[in-house]
């Protein structure tokens, strides 16, 4: 399907991770309502991609396309997460081969090339941040000045130094050139700064439609001229917390839906949706109308992430949006308590909630 506004239609997007990459999962979750599966490239395979698009084409399920972007990822050596403590001294290596008695390497693998003494460095979001105290060329030695957990192939910022990195991994390119066969007409463009990584894309893949996820100061200082080249547009409020103000995030969205619905593109908002739905059970009451504040602010899709990809209720995440989207259109009707006999939920504990 394309990607398109309008009155009748919110638009949701799941994201495939262990917790639904199945043929089983994915037509459970596009009856539940779900009319984009999206393979984030950052933890799939090229292999990944054609099995997902294998699943798609045979049972008419949208499968979109989510680059690797322009990110620094952490690298470990051995097993899936590090401890640091304060103070501690650790190396940060140029390679992944364990020649340096190194914890952990960045990827891209040339990344500390950029980074000097003092340079400040926050590994996994808000896992541990470390100053760069030397240098060598072939390693880093850093100091921890917080402690903290580090996973693998988790974001890296660094807070006082700009790194420049290319639009696309290599990876990347080589998804995009497969996609036409595959039959994916939609691809998601992670940190996209200008309308340079637009034309990229569609120079490689011209039929493809674009979905420039904003996530970064460039990609707000680039709005406009995104806006005149992309499809729709993607608030990925999780990354965006990592350039801007956590208390700006409320305004940026409200601003950035306003200047997308203003080229008449759609946007679509994605990260914490249901935060609580990722380990436990039941939805907080700001979580759902957050949701409900997003749709009348004018965007034109809720994008589910951690909550299907990991999450423990993928499913009753995808009911509860496409059940606040109908209640939505009847507020607007002023019908909102006449469809009270619905059935839409089928989570077990979830019913008990709503049976009151």
């Amino acid at each position: 399907m394309d990607i398109k506004s309008t009155n009748k239609e919110i638009t949701i997007v799941a994201t495939i991770g262990p917790s639904c990459n199945s043929k089983d999962h994915f037509i459970s979750l596009k009856n539940a309502g779900v009319n984009i599966f999206r393979v984030n490239m950052s933890h799939s395979s090229l292999d990944d991609l054609i099995k997902y698009s294998k699943i798609g084409r045979a049972n008419n399920i949208t499968i979109g396309l989510d680059t690797e972007g322009a990110q620094i990822r952490t690298l470990l050596k051995s097993g899936n997460y590090i401890s640091f403590k304060k103070g501690e001294l650790f190396k940060i290596s140029n390679t992944v081969k364990d020649t340096n008695s190194s914890k952990l390497a960045l990827y891209p693998l040339n990344i500390i090339n950029q980074l000097k003494v003092d340079s400040l460095i926050r590994l996994d979001f808000n896992g541990v941040t470390v100053k760069v105290e030397e240098n060598n060329g072939d390693y880093l030695v850093c100091k921890c000045m917080t402690s903290g957990i580090v996973g693998n192939n988790k974001g890296v910022d660094v807070l006082n130094k700009d790194i420049q990195l290319p639009d696309f991994t290599t990876k990347d390119i080589q998804s995009l050139k497969m996609i036409n066969e595959l039959g994916i007409s939609n691809v998601f463009i992670s940190f996209c700064k200008s309308k340079e990584a637009i034309l990229k894309v569609k120079e490689i893949s011209p039929n493809v439609k674009v979905i420039s996820k904003i996530e970064s100061k460039s990609s707000i200082h680039n709005l406009h001229s995104i806006c005149q080249v992309t499809d729709s547009l993607l608030i990925d409020r999780g990354d965006l917390t990592r350039e801007i103000n956590i208390l700006d995030i409320p305004f940026a969205q409200r601003g950035i839906i306003k200047v997308a619905n203003s080229y008449d593109k759609p946007c679509f908002v994605a990260t914490n949706i249901f935060e609580s739905l990722i380990t436990g059970d039941l939805p907080t009451r700001a979580e759902l109308n957050d949701i409900v504040g997003t749709i009348e602010m004018g965007a034109a899709g809720i994008v589910l992430a951690a909550e299907t990809a990991i999450g423990k209720k993928p499913l009753l995440s995808v009911e509860i949006v496409k059940e606040l989207i109908h209640r939505y259109k009847l507020f607007n009707d002023g019908l909102l308590f006449s469809d009270l006999e619905r059935n839409e939920i089928t989570d077990s504990g979830m019913k008990v909630w709503l049976n009151r």
